[in-house]
This record gives structure tokens, C-alpha cells and sequence, in this order.
């Protein structure tokens, strides 16, 4: 479950967000829409505690992302607007180093990488380096990615940006495989 408690954020002079509250219940697809500059990804960079409020509170399954940041931190998984894999390295080295961020188990990793590779459907990718990608091949990564350490929340923050009509329908319809 994701709580937010009149979140304020301000940079500067200008006020991010304006005493957003909301609540969104466990197993539900959440859309949080809204036109460039309302405030979407500053929302998200809170509750993934890549940023903090200037005021309100916000909770991840009852944690609250400042006063208890680590367990929130585990409980969610983000797929950020911009692709941040490391093109240098290969899909199963980039996982592998999310898990380790995770402190899973050597044996955990192997399992989870293969698992969710197939999930993704690009097991046969493993060894490719993150360069050799598709952007469509690269955002699917960028899924399992965060769905690594097995997270009650996974965020995807614009996860279909620049992809064409094909590859958009194919994260979607992983998102709703995901929700299942």
C-alpha cells in the first residue's frame, strides 16, 4: 500500500508539489497522470527516497520512506523515465549487481536473473551487453531489473518513453502480467 499525507516539495522558488495526499491499496495499477511539470517524477523520487519532502509524510506498506528509508526502500521497485543500465556490462551483470545491492544470496541471483529473464522473455539476451540492446529490449531489462529483489511496489516512471506502438503494448502487457 502507498500513503501520501499533503506532500510538499520545493526547489528554489518554485513549489513541485502542492500537498498531495492520496492512497493507493495493495494488488491495484495505479496511474498517476498528469502534464509535464505537475510533479509526477518528484512524487516518485520521494516515495523511492532518491529525494525528501520539505513537508507531509509518505508511507510504503507502513513504512515511512524518511524516518524507516531502508525497509521502505525494499518495498518497491522503480523503473525510472531515462534508461540507467550500464552499457559496458552485460544484462546478467547489471541484474546481478541490483541483487547484490539487495544483499540476496549468489544462489538467489542466479535463480531470480534466469526467472526473470524468461519473464521478460530474454533469457537468450543474458550475455549481451546493455549497448547491443533494442530501447524496447533495454526498457524489459530495466523491468526485471527492479522486480529483482522481489518488491510489493514496482514504479515505472514513463517506462514506455520513445518506444514505438509494438514494444509500448508489450511493457503493458507485462505490467499486467506482473499485477497477476
Amino acid at each position: 500500500m502507498i500513503r501520501i499525507d499533503n506532500l510538499v516539495k520545493n526547489y528554489k522558488h518554485i513549489q513541485a508539489l502542492k500537498g498531495v495526499s492520496l492512497e493507493v491499496p495493495p494488488g491495484e495499477i495505479f496511474a498517476y497522470l498528469g502534464p509535464n511539470g505537475s510533479g509526477k517524477t518528484t512524487t516518485i523520487k520521494i516515495l523511492t527516497g532518491l529525494t525528501r519532502p520539505t513537508s507531509g509524510d509518505a508511507y510504503l506498506h507502513g513504512f515511512h520512506v524518511e524516518e524507516e528509508m531502508l525497509q521502505a526502500k525494499w518495498q518497491c521497485g522503480l523503473v525510472p523515465q531515462t534508461i540507467n543500465l550500464d552499457s559496458e556490462l552485460t544484462v546478467q551483470e547489471n541484474m546481478d549487481i541490483h541483487g547484490r545491492l539487495f544483499r540476496m544470496p549468489a544462489a538467489l541471483r542466479a535463480q531470480r536473473i534466469e526467472e526473470l529473464l524468461d519473464y521478460v522473455e530474454l533469457r537468450e539476451r543474458r550475455g549481451s551487453l546493455i549497448k547491443q540492446l533494442s530501447g524496447g529490449m533495454k526498457r524489459r531489462v530495466m523491468v526485471a531489473r527492479a522486480l529483482m529483489h522481489s518488491p510489493q511496489i514496482l514504479f515505472l516512471d514513463e517506462p514506455t518513453a520513445g518506444l514505438d506502438p509494438a514494444i509500448r503494448r508489450r511493457i503493458w502487457s507485462l505490467v499486467r502480467k506482473i499485477q497477476q
